[in-house]
């Protein structure tokens, strides 16, 4: 059986390794000097786990002909890179075997952040000015003599947002050089150099190609939205992909086509990077790999109809297939979305209710992170790699994906402690202060008729209901008239995970047109109180309703429709 060369397998390159057995071919994974020594090799080693089916690693050697040599044993038809790791040696391995790949004299215009600038200047294209460094007085010295006050400060070569720093003035370009002098590379040896650039300020898009022979395809579109923090970190809000064409993108993506030209790029896929602004669009970057971060075939499938390393084996292998596809005008099947958790603090997690968040709302395919209860610390997000999880989101209705993203985002802003919790945020009362309404008095102030259930700490005879516990409430079946939720001490001893999971399986007992009734003496004990508690009932999807001067503290919810029950 020939083989499929990978190198440095990671992140959504990870899908090759099916793409290929698919195929009939076997996977050869070539692990890099570089990734072997990065800091995310352990990363590494864990997609290796996933592996289901026959497949070969080979590390590389101190000598290039040697893993050259040991390459050749698997007779391999394609050379592609996994990650940015391998670019450089995925293209130079299969330039020697004679295998589809790009020119290794243009190898600086694909890798490198200043190169390809120059590629485009040479082209005669939109380029964005910028210099090498290697102090803050040299990168102060070029912005002051090219007019420049605000500027980027970032490695020369990276991914992600990692080392991104974007500045407004002077003494923030100083400061960020001096910054990323003390940071660590990819393999933990300190940046000698650096990249300033002027900075472009507008909206930040990506377009996805893939090439056969210098024929480009645009594969996807998408609309970045990034946060800049107060010390100029460049941090990931979401990714947006766009289902058509719109008004200037165009003219973007008719750029991006030139850009591959510009760096001479031939055969594989280019993950680009573009801003538009009013003067029209431009470069930020090129990746010549799969795009990040390590999203699912499955979840690309339902939203193109493909995936990117689908595609480019299609591209390389079937170029009759690739065309028929090429040919195609630019659609979506669905939309889709990726939105990135942004953690404010460290947080030490005792548990990790974004779980049980994301599950109650239709658009979410895939969270990143796994229901758990186990403490786990979280960093500040500065960057790609350190954000708190990502939600992979589709839906057939832009309407409701849109719902779906603007609920996170307004829980990560108000109600963070519903993402990730460190088991303080909820008040303890002492049980013996603890007062409840009586279950009657509530059925009879907000006029219950129908069935009705209450589900509290204990269980009791109420003649015309139905009485659950959290640990009975299976015994209810849904379609009631009236639901209360009047759980109270029994809250104190779940984890925020465990708390939400009740009360959204609580919720979703109550029939289309029926009430949810939570009088204060159970808000009271959960995170943000009154406010935390319309939330959840946002999140499940009912509708909030003002109350009458009878029933002044009480939350209130209708339940409009099935269609957020899952």
């Amino acid at each position: 059986m020939r083989g499929i060369v990978i190198v440095d397998l990671l992140s959504t390159g990870f899908n090759y390794v099916t793409d290929i057995v698919q195929r009939g071919y076997k996977p050869v994974i070539v692990e890099s000097l570089v990734i072997s020594n990065s800091f995310v090799y352990d990363e590494v080693k864990e997609y290796y786990k996933k592996i289901r089916s026959a497949h070969v690693i080979i590390k590389e050697k101190d000598s290039y002909e040697e893993t050259l040599d040991e390459i050749k044993k698997y007779d391999p038809v394609l050379v592609l890179p996994g990650t940015e790791s391998g670019v450089v040696l995925a293209n130079r391995l299969a330039y020697d075997l004679g295998l589809p790949c790009n020119d290794i004299n243009y190898i600086d215009a694909m890798t490198q952040k200043n190169a390809m600038h120059e590629a485009l200047k040479k082209y005669g294209i939109r380029y964005i000015r910028g210099k090498i460094v290697r102090s803050s007085d040299e990168a102060v010295s070029f912005c002051k003599e090219n007019g420049i006050d605000k500027a980027v400060v970032k490695p020369v070569q990276s991914a992600g947002s990692f080392g991104t720093f974007l500045c407004n003035d002077l003494t923030q370009v100083s400061e960020a050089v001096s910054e990323l002098f003390t940071m660590p590379d990819f393999v933990g040896k300190p940046f000698e150099k650096v990249l300033v650039q002027e900075r472009i300020i507008g909206t930040e898009y990506i377009v996805n190609t893939i090439s056969r022979d210098g024929e480009h395809f645009i594969e996807s579109v998408g609309r970045y939205e990034k946060i800049v923090t107060s010390n100029g970190h460049y941090i990931y809000d979401y990714l947006y992909f766009l289902d058509k064409m719109e008004p200037g993108i165009v003219e973007m993506v008719e750029y991006a086509l030139k850009v591959a030209d510009a760096i001479h790029y031939k055969n594989g896929i280019i993950h680009g990077e573009y801003m538009i602004d009013e003067k029209g669009p431009v470069l930020i970057e090129v990746n010549c790999r799969p795009m990040g971060p390590s999203q699912p075939a499955e979840f690309l499938d339902l939203i193109t109809g493909h995936h990117e390393t689908d595609l480019v084996l299609d591209a390389l292998l079937d170029p009759v297939k690739f065309k028929a596809e090429y040919e195609k005008p630019y659609r979506l099947r669905r939309m889709g979305a990726l939105k990135f958790i942004i953690v404010k603090e460290e947080i030490d997690s005792e548990s990790s209710p974004v779980c049980e968040i994301v599950n109650q709302l239709s658009s979410t395919y895939k969270l990143s992170i796994e229901v758990s209860d186990t403490p786990k610390c979280y960093n500040k997000t500065i960057n790609l790699d350190t954000n708190g999880g990502i939600i992979y989101m589709v839906n057939d209705s832009k309407e409701l994906l849109d719902k779906d993203l603007d609920i996170i985002r307004k829980i990560e802003r108000r109600f963070f402690d519903f993402l990730l919790n460190d088991g303080t945020s909820r008040r303890v009362i002492p049980k013996a202060d603890i007062v409840g309404e009586k279950a009657e008095d509530l059925i009879a102030i907000c006029n219950c008729h129908g069935s009705i259930l209450v589900a509290a700490d204990e269980k009791r005879e109420i003649e015309g209901c139905q009485c659950v516990t959290g640990d009975t409430l299976a015994e209810a079946q849904r379609g009631f008239d009236n639901v209360l939720i009047m759980y109270q001490n029994s809250l104190t001893a779940l984890s925020e995970l465990a708390c939400l999971r009740l009360i959204f399986d609580t919720m979703e007992l109550v029939r289309e047109g029926g009430r949810v009734i939570v009088p204060e003496s159970t808000y009271d004990f959960i995170s943000y109180g009154r406010q935390g508690m319309e939330e959840l009932m946002n999140i499940k999807g009912l509708i909030v309703e003002p109350t009458n001067k009878n029933c002044t503290g009480l939350v209130i919810g209708t339940r409009d429709r099935y269609d957020r029950i899952i």
